[in-house]
């Protein structure tokens, strides 16, 4: 049986859409677990209500402790051999279980790819690894983000772990890079079978904004270095680890004119900042960046040209809200 655990908190206008791709699956060996963390918009009455529909759904109500809180308590109550989660703001394709089970084989965790629902885009994503050993194999579906959250995946639960309680920010992928040092293989299902919602009002758990960003970020990166010296015996020289602690430094970067909070100065200290900080300077020396407007903002970074990096950024807000405008008059 497969565990699917699924962390609620005041997402009672997605949670019914999510449930019912989940109750709708090919697979029906299965148990959804709704883990209501404490809502206060009616979501934790809805998760009963759904669960009278369906023998398979069971709900634990539980005081708001954060999503990290709400999966360990999903974990613990898990029956299944297996694991998979879900956001209440996602929606899963009906042979999603079905065919990562199948995927997974002999091996210890199966990943599928996704469709990435941002500004108006459904962006398909599907992983795809080299083939040759087990540190490349990690390294690629690393650099392409697929190593990031836990729901697009299914995981044996005997050798799973706990989410970190005490983080909001990266406590995914340290979820995962735990798991994987007690695993041996990786299967991968060439298909988006999942549908990830990204608000871009600032009200998604990816969204909000972290004073500590930086300083997780940069944990995750030590991690992540140490768990591939663990795998491989070596640094990684390509740079890929590298290019994820400065994709969360861009991402910072390229929010900051949409962030009316501040002043221009302000937000050209934070920028000033990012370009004297020691390990950024030691990490930007190689660093595996693919979208050209983190390659543009990069170079100007690693020269402190905080003007000109803002600038960028202010060209490319513009062109997102253009975006958005014209997403909105279709």
């Amino acid at each position: 049986m497969i565990s699917v655990i699924v962390p609620i908190y005041n997402s009672k206008n997605t949670l019914e859409r999510c449930v019912r791709s989940l109750s709708s699956q090919t697979e029906g060996d299965l148990e959804i677990i709704l883990v209501d963390d404490g809502s206060t918009d009616g979501s934790g009455a809805l998760c009963s209500a759904l669960s009278r529909e369906d023998v398979r759904i069971r709900v634990i109500h539980k005081e708001n402790g954060g999503v990290s809180s709400a999966r360990n308590a999903g974990i613990e109550a898990a029956k299944g051999e297996y694991l998979m989660f879900s956001d209440s703001d996602d929606y899963v394709e009906p042979q999603m279980a079905e065919k990562l089970l199948e995927g997974i084989g002999e091996d210890d965790i199966a990943i599928c790819g996704f469709h990435h629902h941002y500004q108006g885009r459904d962006i398909v994503r599907i992983p795809s690894v080299p083939g040759h050993s087990g540190e490349e194999n990690f390294l690629s579906l690393y650099g392409q983000g697929f190593m990031n959250m836990p729901w697009n995946k299914l995981y044996r639960r005997e050798l799973a772990g706990r989410f970190d309680e005490s983080l909001n920010l990266g406590e995914d992928l340290l979820f995962n890079l735990d798991y994987l040092r007690r695993t041996d293989g990786i299967a991968v299902v060439k298909e988006a079978l999942c549908h990830y919602i990204q608000d871009d009002t600032g009200a998604s758990l990816s969204s909000q904004k972290r004073a500590d960003r930086l300083t997780l970020a940069k944990r995750i990166w030590k991690e992540s270095r140490e768990f591939y010296r663990e795998l491989s015996g070596h640094e990684d020289e390509s740079g890929v680890i590298n290019a994820r602690l400065f994709q969360d430094v861009l991402d910072q970067v390229e929010a900051l004119p949409f962030d009316q909070e501040k002043t221009k100065q302000e937000k050209l200290g934070i920028i000033e900042g990012f370009c004297q900080d020691r390990e950024l300077l030691e990490a930007s020396g190689k660093v595996a960046l693919k979208a050209l407007d983190y390659k543009m903002i990069h170079f100007c970074l690693r020269r402190g040209w905080i003007r000109t990096a803002y600038q960028l950024c202010e060209l490319r807000a513009a062109l997102v809200r253009r975006r958005q405008k014209a997403s909105k008059e279709e």
